[in-house]
């Protein structure tokens, strides 16, 4: 493991995102604060936002605006470039809030409860709620959209995915009991898998359109719970676990890889890339926000793809030896890593080409 920087703040951090096209990454704390850092050169504190009146559990950055989510119950869009409230749901839920992700368009949101509402939001719209869901009977833990924002998922304590027609505003699925709860959601392999991380040290895979039982599952650390997971690609993803080690994974094959980093034996709250995509960000309890280079990872990848290549190889030519069949053998298709930004690029293209 490589660490190239770190910055000690004073309380306890809740999140952490990047912007995607400049040198911004904020913070979100237990006092409620949005704190702004640079990552370059360093990490060093540019402002901070004093708005929320509890702990800001979630934030997310959405074009020129942020959106905060607090266990006050409101949720906040901020200007970036001024850092000014643009607007204010003071009672956005009944219950303290916990997830927020963007559907679309820079306008469509959802958000999650502790209650285990679900509620999606056009900011078009005078009346901006368009959907109120209380599907759950946990609090939400994670939401997330497919590339073209028409399908929202959602992760809960009670051990269950639903599955959201966000146009229509309707329930698709709802996915058998999980055994232990649900702490996160992920689109990944080009849009066919949805992976969530529990609190038991498994990530469970569903396959897209057959939502009732998982079809796979990936035993992490047993009895080590996942609370941040960041799909780095579509073939490999980043777990941050309670023992304050960032853990790292292929898919299909599954192969583990060496450690990220560490945050001693804190448990790590939330990741992300940074806005040039060269370093994994991580925040963990002991109030630190920390980089990591993210070379060796992409050594460590290529070293375990070729290692399975070869292996694959080396069964493929023994299978040749036996066979007495003289039939040019299918070459197989070679694994290619693909960022995440790029294969959400692709399902947008791909979903506005549907409509032409």
């Amino acid at each position: 493991m490589v660490q190239k920087k770190e910055l000690k703040l004073s309380c306890l951090l809740f999140d952490i995102v990047s912007h995607t096209s400049q040198d911004l990454t904020a913070v979100s704390t237990i006092d409620g604060d949005i704190i702004f850092i640079s990552t370059t050169d360093g990490i060093s504190i540019l402002d901070t936002i004093t708005h929320h009146k509890e702990s800001c559990r979630r934030i997310i950055f959405s074009g020129s605006t942020l959106l905060s989510i607090s266990s006050d119950k409101s949720l906040v869009v901020h200007d970036v470039a001024t850092r000014k409230v643009a607007r204010e749901y003071k009672d956005a839920h009944e219950s303290a809030l916990y997830a927020v992700c963007e559907v679309r368009d820079e306008q469509v949101y959802a958000t999650g409860d502790d209650g285990g509402v679900i509620k999606l939001w056009d900011m078009r719209k005078e009346d901006p709620i368009v959907m109120i869901q209380p599907e759950h009977d946990n609090f939400i833990t994670s939401l997330t959209v497919d590339g073209s924002g028409s399908t929202l998922l959602a992760a809960s304590g009670d051990g269950r995915l639903s599955v959201w027609n966000s146009r229509q505003r309707k329930l698709i699925a709802r996915s058998d009991q999980c055994d232990a709860e649900l702490l996160t959601c992920d689109v990944v392999r080009s849009g066919t898998k949805v992976v969530c991380a529990d609190g038991e040290g498994v990530l469970n895979i569903f396959s897209w359109d057959d939502w009732g039982d998982i079809s796979d599952r990936i035993p992490v650390q047993n009895e080590v719970c996942i609370d941040a997971v960041l799909a780095y690609s579509e073939d490999v993803i980043l777990m941050g676990c309670e023992d304050g080690v960032i853990r790292a994974t292929t898919l299909f094959p599954h192969i583990p890889l060496p450690h990220v980093g560490d945050h001693g034996n804190n448990p790590i709250e939330a990741l992300c890339l940074s806005h040039d995509e060269k370093e994994v960000l991580s925040i963990g309890h002991d109030y630190v926000v920390r980089a990591w280079p993210v070379q060796p990872l992409e050594h460590s990848i290529e070293e375990a793809l070729k290692e399975e290549e070869e292996e694959k190889d080396g069964e493929e030519e023994e299978e040749e030896e036996d066979s007495d069949s003289e039939d040019e053998q299918p070459k197989r298709k070679k694994v290619k890593h693909v960022t995440a930004q790029q294969i959400k690029n692709q399902q947008s293209a791909e979903f506005f080409n549907d409509l032409a």
